[in-house]
């Protein structure tokens, strides 16, 4: 029952160095040399396409990003711009109130009203000072203004906010 163990399987290819193709070690060598070159070669113009790919796709992001910000900037401008007047007619009629707030007390208190007399025409100025300037001109005012100012600033913050929300109030009840 002992049988030869024989490594030669000629014709099946199993265990032939060769690979069945009667090539020597060095041609394979060679031609594997050469199949790896081809296959870096091809990685590093799949990668260097990829690469362009990729840069070219981040230009296209960034232009467009900075399209769609630009877009946004300029509806934004263009909005502000548009309720500008809205706005200051607004703060014509406060002072317009004020002013008639002022007369009625007149006879009771001159000093008082002369003082809200004052105060309302400082309110009209600012509502001029809004219609007749650009957007960017009144962010360079009230920007310059809270650097030598920053408690009047803050002040005038808030006495706005209690201001918006009484109206908003007052508007939600009718």
């Amino acid at each position: 029952m002992n049988t030869p163990i024989s490594n030669d399987f000629a014709g099946s290819g199993i265990g032939n160095d060769d690979g069945g193709h009667g090539k020597s070690d060095a041609e394979l060598a060679a031609t594997s040399k050469e199949a790896i070159g081809k296959l870096k070669k091809s990685a590093a113009e799949t990668a260097s396409h990829l690469k362009n790919a990729a840069a070219s796709v981040s230009s296209d992001a960034k232009d467009y990003a900075g399209s769609v910000a630009s877009n946004a900037a300029g509806a934004f401008k263009d909005a502000v711009e548009s309720n500008k007047t809205a706005g200051a007619d607004a703060i014509a009629n406060i002072a317009h109130s004020v002013k008639d707030a002022a007369d009625g007390i007149e006879s009771q208190s001159p000093q008082v009203a002369s003082m809200v007399r004052s105060a309302a025409e400082g309110v009209e100025r600012i509502s001029t000072d809004i219609r007749d300037r650009n957007v960017g001109e009144l962010l360079d005012s009230v920007t310059k203004f809270a650097q030598r100012q920053p408690a009047a600033f803050f002040g005038v913050g808030i006495l706005a906010g209690v201001v918006l929300t009484r109206i908003m109030r007052s508007s939600d009840r009718s």
